[in-house]
């Protein structure tokens, strides 16, 4: 393969339709690769063509000659600056990446070696967490990604339907890649130290109740506040280690106001640092800003071919409805980058699972 063929931008392509074959010829009248130059390809289908998945992934394995196809379903998808919500829909991106580079898996007793990783999977996988740390030990890489956000079927693809509930593609370090990680919540409150913990349940932060410190941070003094703030609480566990401040959001998922307990989604230990947040429009927007500053830089004079973008579901729907929204700020800083973006229930960086956030890897 050529290096002007390597150099290539990635082709994008969507289409919607009630008929799933006429949603596939009307993203491949846009993303037809062209000539033989094409050899990787991501395709993300809505949830109202989940059915019809691998009929969509053979059509258009067949129409490319590609067989290192990547699928996904999702309630919703993006293209470009367009996005799919609840709507039946294909969207596919195809370009080329040097030959031997990319290695799909279907099977987690069989992960490829690599440097980065971009990953599906199925929320319902018992001990996700756990898993993606075994995924990235087993290949070396840094991994990326999202759930899916579907309300039943979820079918993934890699060269062929999966079964296990978690597949991807491993690319050595021939294709050069960068990611990104931008934050959609705030911090409100101080840093607590988990002082009591029962397996979610946290009993005491700076050896108090651990109530008492949310009534703090958000300023409960009655069962009608707390009512009123209904499913919008939750904490933030930093991650240490990052170049740069990191945590994993959590929601609060039980309050025992009597025992003063509280239940997260998510296992820790005394001496685990905490603080509780809020997603917040203002800090979202700044921080994708942030990052997609850091991600031009980090591109120097390389002109990114592609991208595929994981968002949480959440941030389209609750923190960028006014513009410009998080496809219009990707557009404005890569001009004419072929983006394809699958709305998540959860997003992957780095292995690990985080919570409304955007996560961007760019194809240089």
């Amino acid at each position: 393969m050529s290096q002007q063929a390597l150099g290539s931008k990635f082709r994008l392509g969507a289409a919607m339709a009630a008929d799933w074959r006429m949603a596939v010829d009307g993203s491949l009248l846009q993303a037809m690769p062209v000539g033989d130059t094409a050899n990787l390809g991501f395709v993300y289908v809505t949830e109202r063509l989940a059915g019809q998945m691998p009929q969509v992934m053979r059509r258009i394995s067949e129409a490319t000659g590609i067989s290192n196809l990547l699928g996904a379903v999702s309630h919703s998808i993006a293209a470009g600056e367009r996005e799919y919500f609840d709507e039946p829909a294909v969207a596919c991106l195809i370009g080329s990446v040097p030959e031997g580079s990319a290695a799909l898996f279907s099977q987690l007793n069989r992960i490829p070696q690599g440097w980065l990783g971009i990953l599906h999977a199925d929320p319902h996988v018992p001990a996700l967490p756990e898993i993606l740390q075994d995924i990235g030990e087993a290949s070396g890489a840094y991994l990326v990604g999202g759930l899916a956000a579907a309300r039943e079927a979820k079918p993934q693809w890699a060269g062929g339907l999966v079964e296990d509930g978690i597949s991807g593609v491993i690319f050595s370090e021939a294709q050069p890649i960068i990611a990104g990680l931008s934050q959609g919540c705030t911090q409100v409150g101080p840093l607590h130290s988990i002082t009591a913990a029962d397996g979610n349940m946290i009993l005491e932060l700076d050896h108090k109740p651990a109530y008492a410190a949310l009534q703090d941070a958000f300023n409960i003094r009655s069962m009608q506040d707390l009512r009123r703030l209904g499913a919008g609480l939750m904490v933030g566990l930093p991650v240490g280690g990052s170049d740069r401040p990191d945590y994993l959001v959590r929601n609060i998922m039980g309050i025992d106001p009597q025992a003063g307990a509280l239940a997260i989604g998510a296992l820790v230990e005394e001496g685990d640092g905490l603080f509780f947040c809020r997603r917040d429009t203002e800090s979202a927007g700044r921080d994708m800003d942030r990052m997609l500053a850091d991600l031009k830089r980090r591109c120097g004079n390389a002109e990114p071919r592609g991208a595929v973008y994981f968002s949480c579901m959440a941030r389209s729907q609750d923190q960028f409805v006014q513009e410009p929204g998080e496809l219009a700020r990707i557009a404005a800083a890569f001009p004419g980058l072929p983006v394809l973006g699958m709305y998540c229930g959860g997003e992957i960086a780095a292995a690990r699972l985080y919570g409304y956030t955007g996560v961007l890897t760019l194809f240089l």
